[in-house]
């Protein structure tokens, strides 16, 4: 996506709001011909331009938003669930004039709701059926439409650049007839998207919906036409038939799937539905019916691809019961192609899996090897079941069955404990275990690996179990939860695998218990009673006090005080003396190990997470979001608790005799006209009077918004007759990464190594510096610079921040030397 703060972007979208909507190649030689590049270049910009206030029309064009939308209005008509809430259905009324986030101007403070992601918000107004609204909604004040009636009217308008939802007092305008205008863009075969529809009409009328008029649902069904979510179609079509279709392309592409199979999961989904929602008396004749209508289609499931897909759509999907899979198995076996009998066994193996009920699945996977002994899935699930019972011998001769296995990290992993010949002896002499047995009767073919060997297959063999597909919907929310920091296109099917997800998944979402429950009559019995000690072991925080690196550590666990010696080789040589993490520590055999990865705690996160870990009430997706909270870009704070945003406004000055003085008495005398807000000690703003060429200016400077706001209010106050004439608002750590990556903003049109502006530019950043030294750092704790340098016990803290930042100076850049010397260090 192309960083809309890209001069050439701007200038791109201001072409839109000049010339109106535009197709992606005139667009492009409209920018060449004002000289922002190549041709090619400009085709890709405008490809790929993501700019927030970029929409694109039904017929391909795109337009600026902000120009397009101007002016309009869109009502919608008050329910009492509505009135009662504060929250207003958007669809599809509202959803066009909906194009911009909570955080932007142009939303005029309205924010955007939807179910499923805001549902503590619904449930606190009130708002409890689940199936309400069906899309987007709009969050107003409680009691922002006290005193109207169902039925009434509200109308939303965008004008002067702010979204403003005010009641329609006046009687509604005409309403248009839009019949024509959606026969031309809305085909009878297929939905639309509703935004880019009714754009298309403001773009081709630029009177309409200039004014309150009927709602824009009530004008759609009125041309014969039909919403559904983001979606506009001609009346009576099928959206359930359309999305169904959607979706199983989607899965026929994502399992690889030819028509043949795409069609015996459909059927399979069709037989699933049938035993779900017939009633008892009725289900064997409409069973019959299926397995008579589509008994030859049933055939492609012979394949794994498709089997594997037919189980993910009925369970996951279609949230089949086990016992209607189980159902849904008996009539593949005696009803289906003989050539599908290892799916119905396979299927009847996974409904025992999801029940508990362990040796019934292995029956089951049995039986599927019994017809078609080269059937991939259930030699997977047999090797599975091998490896948890310690055979990497038989786990190694299953997968070895099955094509590109070698692949798994399990198959490795079991090839560490296969069995290894002893040459030096004979098959009759005796065994070199000392049990006076012979060789070939006691340890020939048989591995012996200690339980402290074996701990590492142990949690593996819980781990592939947490994988299984009830724990799925689990993981994926985690996942999410600690790749939100993460811009990397891939950063969510890395968090996938990240040790902390699936070891939380584990432990703290119950998968581990489950498997130690199921799972355990398989175990090796020194492995189960292993696997019930670690179900005691909590997770913790714990001190590194010892490193021997390459060898192991030994931990002070805060929390409880216990020390122990573990064994670990990798993070033995990264962490030192001295520093703190959460994780797991669990025994194993005669050693201590870490599993499920180590997460780094800073000592200001120590108290709060000792908290959360000692709180019986602390979900898992918290403790995920507390220790993920270290990839987010750094959030400064200044000392009564506010966002620091570096906030600046220029100000043409009518009187300024008026000004100088009223500003004296405001904030203390000037400074040749530079005057200072300080309130203990603490410099709250800057404000400076300077002369131009023909007129006086007035800047006024602030690092965060309400102190800000607080010097415009005074000097609007101190001169009435002032023009605001221009006003920035940049997140500190927005701005120091852009000094930091490159000496000064990106795209700022200015030369830094001009002796003026590098000397302006270096007088900011010393401000800045200063007023750092006393901000509230959250990477401190919540302590200032000052403060961590006079503690002993935070000192170190500090010193790591600050080598964290660049250590050579650059114009417009915090100096790391300077604060260094500034505290002390």
């Amino acid at each position: 996506m192309t960083d809309p703060t890209d001069p050439t972007a701007e200038a791109a979208m201001s072409l839109l709001r000049e010339h109106g909507p535009l197709h992606p190649d005139e667009w492009a030689r409209r920018l060449v011909a004002e000289g922002h590049g190549y041709l090619a270049d400009m085709e890709e910009l405008t490809e790929y331009i993501g700019h927030p206030r970029l929409g694109y029309l039904a017929d391909g064009r795109s337009a600026a938003l902000d120009a397009l939308l101007d002016g309009r209005v869109l009502t919608h008509r008050l329910t009492e669930m509505e009135i009662s809430s504060g929250i207003l259905d958007a669809n599809p009324d509202l959803m066009p004039l909906l194009p911009f986030d909570d955080d932007d101007p142009a939303a005029g403070g309205l924010r955007i709701l939807f179910r499923d992601l805001d549902d503590d918000v619904f449930d606190e107004r009130g708002a409890l059926d689940a199936d309400w609204p069906a899309d987007a909604a709009l969050l107003l004040e409680p009691d922002a439409l006290t005193g109207l009636r169902p039925g009434d009217l509200v109308a939303l308008t965008f004008t002067g650049g702010v979204l403003r939802l005010t009641a329609a007092e006046n009687p509604p305008a005409p309403a248009p007839d839009l019949t024509a205008a959606l026969t031309g863009l809305v085909t009878e075969d297929r939905p639309e998207p509703l935004d880019g529809v009714i754009w298309q009409l403001m773009a081709d009328d630029p009177s309409l919906l200039t004014a309150p008029t009927t709602p824009l649902g009530e004008l759609i069904t009125a041309a014969g036409y039909v919403c559904d979510g983001d979606d506009i179609a001609a009346a009576g079509f099928d959206f359930a038939a359309h999305r169904g279709k959607a979706h199983m392309a989607t899965v026929a592409a994502a399992h690889h799937l030819t028509d043949d199979q795409t069609d015996a999961v459909l059927a399979f989904l069709a037989l699933i539905g049938v035993l779900e929602r017939t009633p008892d008396d009725q289900r064997a004749a409409a069973v019959d019916a299926v397995a008579a209508n589509f008994g030859d289609r049933f055939a492609g499931l012979a394949h794994p691809n498709a089997a594997r897909a037919a189980f993910g759509e009925a369970y996951a999907t279609a949230h089949a019961g086990t016992d209607t899979l189980r159902s849904a198995a008996a009539v593949l076996r005696d009803r289906g192609p003989r050539r599908i009998a290892p799916t119905a066994h396979w299927l009847a193996g996974k409904a025992a899996e999801l029940d508990g009920w362990t040796a019934d699945a292995e029956r089951h996977y049995e039986r599927a090897l019994a017809v078609d002994p080269n059937w991939d899935e259930a030699l997977e699930a047999l090797a599975r079941f091998a490896s948890d019972r310690g055979d990497a011998v038989r786990a190694i001769g299953l997968l070895d069955r099955v094509e590109g296995a070698y692949r798994e990290p399990m198959y490795d992993l079991l090839q560490s404990f296969l069995p290894v010949d002893r040459p030096d002896l004979g098959r009759n002499d005796r065994c070199w275990c000392g049990s006076g047995r012979k060789y070939k009767a006691c340890h020939l073919g048989t591995a012996e690996h200690s339980l402290e060997q074996r701990a590492g297959w142990l949690y593996q063999k819980a781990g592939s179990f947490a994988q299984g597909i009830e724990w799925r919907p689990l993981l994926l929310s985690l996942a999410q939860i600690r790749s939100v920091h993460n811009d990397d296109p891939f950063a969510l099917y890395h968090a996938l695998d990240d040790p902390l997800v699936a070891d939380v998944v584990m432990f703290e979402c119950g998968a581990f218990a489950r498997f130690v429950a199921e799972r355990g009559v398989l175990l090796p019995a020194d492995e189960l009673l292993l696997a019930q000690q670690w179900s005691l072991t909590e997770r913790s925080v714990h001190e590194v006090e010892t490193v021997r690196p390459g060898e192991g550590l030994t931990l002070r666990d805060v929390r409880t005080g216990d020390r122990h010696e573990v064994t670990e080789r990798t993070a033995s040589r990264q962490l030192r003396v001295g520093d703190f993490f959460c994780a797991r520590v669990v025994p194993a055999g005669s050693t201590t190990q870490i599993f499920g990865g180590i997460e780094p705690i800073a000592p200001g996160q120590r108290g709060q997470l000792i908290e959360l870990l000692d709180s019986n009430a602390t979900d898992p997706e918290e403790l995920v979001e507390f220790l993920s909270a270290r990839f987010a870009p750094p959030r400064l704070i200044t000392p009564d608790g506010h966002p620091m945003v570096a906030c600046r406004a220029v100000f043409e000055i009518a009187d300024t005799t008026g000004i100088r003085r009223k500003l004296s008495r405001r904030f203390g005398a000037a400074d040749n006209d530079r005057w200072t807000w300080t309130e203990q000690n603490s410099v709250l703003g800057v404000l400076t009077l300077t002369r131009s060429t023909d007129r006086w200016e007035l800047e006024a400077e602030a690092m965060n918004e309400p102190r800000f706001e607080s010097l415009i209010d005074a000097v609007r106050a101190a001169d009435p007759g002032g023009r605001l004439r221009e006003q920035t608002r940049t997140p500190a750590a927005e701005l120091i990464a852009q000094t930091q990556d490159n000496g000064a903003h990106p795209h700022q049109p200015v030369d830094p190594e001009d002796p003026e502006i590098a000397a302006t530019l270096d007088e900011h950043i010393r401000r800045y510096e200063q007023q750092w030294l006393d901000e509230a750092i959250p990477a401190l704790g919540g302590h200032t610079p000052r403060q961590c340098a006079a503690d002993p016990t935070r000192r170190d803290e500090l010193i790591r921040l600050l080598d964290s930042f660049p250590q050579q100076d650059r114009p417009g850049a915090m100096s790391a030397h300077r604060l260094r010397e500034a505290l002390g260090l």
